[in-house]
């Protein structure tokens, strides 16, 4: 009987390999014959086996099982590990509608008249500014015009009164003789005459002081030569007295140096009471003098604030009516699209404070209105960053607008089919540039994804298991 030739420990691993080939499956041996090729053939060459049967068994062993096990644990493995750390957004989500950023804008005439021309149709986009109708300012033109003659009729009289009020030549601005140039004529030619006429009443109390002044040097004459008089006199008659005794002299002597000295004594104090009535004469025509001078400034200064008030009034109601003709150009206050004109004809009629043109803001900034199911409420508060998906654009193509959660309403609302809900609002961060990227008008549906959180996703999956979970350890 034939010995069977001894195997060796390689020999019996190639051959748990043959059978572990026999039972594998066939998309694996290909590859398991590349990876042991060179290792098998070096067997062939140095071992001496016992037949081809026991070769071609020995390359299909169970090895590429093992390998195709180690791979799906390493694939497993390497899935728990991105799970347990790769973060996803945790959203709620609700549908809502684009609405306006600000309110429905109804413009209106303020002052009313005849409509001389309409600019814009209904439907067209309209920018900031635009003129979007204008009403006939003939009337308002024409008050505004008389208002501001008067205005440079009194700053050109409030010049020339701060001119003779001051003392200081008339120099009116280059403004008002460029504008008004008669009533800058007609102005100085006042002021000339107010001048002159101050001349000539300083003039006259000029003349009455020196004619006082020569009258009053008359009359000190007068004194002084009657003083002398009545003091040589008296003298005399003093001296001839004594002679009266002794009858060198006679009495009609005496009798006449005593009326000398009486006489003298007379024109002396007439001469005083001259002297006295004089000065006082000259005083008062100096003061005189400077009370003409103080009373005609005070006059100017008076009718100069009473000007320069007429002329912050004239000024006042020439502003109104700079507005008047201003506001003739009907314009819109925001970006936005005509949604409706109230007045379509020309030559037509406008109420003052009628509304003209209704338009519908179109602002940079989306804002959306979306509502949110009340279990779904809890984790939202305003800041929170927000997606908007527009219906409209296909979310794959276009993408979608990073927007932030502004406000919350503060209870539930329930619609007419019974829907209860939250209604909140989104709007477009400012960074995002809607106008740039899409045409939105407000109407349009959208989908909002407001992100509450992040989580791993393991906690999405393990999530269902644990709720199992709780809830089986439960018992009612």
């Amino acid at each position: 009987m034939a010995r069977k030739p001894s195997t060796t420990s390689e020999q019996k691993g190639f051959e748990a390999i043959g059978r572990f080939s026999e039972k594998g499956q066939k998309p694996f041996r290909p590859f398991m014959d590349r990876l042991f090729a060179k290792r098998v053939t070096s067997a062939h060459l140095n071992r001496d086996w016992a037949s081809d049967t026991d070769w071609a068994r020995m390359q299909q062993e169970p090895i590429r099982a093992r390998l195709f096990l180690y791979t799906v644990l390493l694939t497993i493995i390497a899935l728990l590990v991105w799970a347990y750390f790769a973060a996803i957004d945790e959203v709620t989500r609700g549908a809502g509608r684009v609405i306006p950023a600000s309110q429905l804008q109804r413009i209106q005439s303020f002052d009313g008249g005849v409509v001389e021309q309409i600019m814009v149709r209904e439907g067209q986009v309209v920018n900031a500014g635009e003129v979007l109708m204008q009403i006939d300012p003939t009337r308002f033109v024409s008050d505004f015009r008389e208002n501001r003659a008067q205005r440079f009729a009194l700053e050109a009289r409030a010049e020339r009164l701060r001119a003779l009020a001051t003392g200081t030549a008339f120099e009116p601005s280059e403004e008002l003789r460029q504008e008004v140039p008669n009533i800058v004529m007609q102005e100085r030619e006042v002021y000339e005459s107010r001048r002159e006429e101050l001349r000539e009443q300083e003039n006259v109390l000029e003349d009455r002081i020196r004619q006082r002044e020569q009258e009053l040097r008359e009359a000190e004459a007068r004194r002084d030569t009657a003083g002398r008089e009545a003091s040589m006199a008296s003298q005399e008659l003093n001296l001839t007295r004594p002679l009266l005794a002794s009858g060198a002299v006679s009495e009609v002597e005496v009798l006449r140096l005593q009326r000398e000295v009486s006489r003298a004594t007379g024109e002396r104090n007439q001469a005083d009471a001259a002297v006295s009535r004089l000065e006082a004469a000259v005083e008062e025509a100096e003061t005189q003098l400077r009370e003409l001078g103080a009373e005609r400034r005070s006059e100017w200064r008076n009718d100069l604030a009473q000007a320069l008030g007429d002329l912050n009034a004239l000024q006042q109601s020439g502003t109104g009516l700079q507005d008047r003709v201003r506001l003739t150009e009907i314009r819109s206050p925001v970006d936005g699209i005509v949604q409706r004109i109230h007045i379509n004809t020309i030559g037509g009629v406008a109420q003052p404070g009628q509304e003209v043109v209704e338009i519908v803001p179109s602002d940079d900034q989306l804002l959306v209105e979306a509502r949110i199911a009340p279990q779904d409420i809890a984790f939202l508060h305003p800041g929170q960053p927000a997606t908007i998906k527009l219906t409209a654009y296909d979310y794959a193509i276009y993408g979608g607008l990073q927007a932030e959660l502004e406000h919350i309403s503060a209870d539930t609302i329930t619609d007419e089919e019974g829907n209860t809900f939250y209604l909140v609002r989104v709007r477009s961060l400012e960074n995002e540039n809607v106008a740039d990227r899409l045409q939105v008008i407000p109407g349009m549906t959208a989908q909002v994804d407001i992100v509450t959180g992040k989580r791993t996703v393991m906690q999405f999956m393990l999530k269902p298991v644990l709720r199992a979970w709780r809830d089986s350890m439960g018992e009612r």
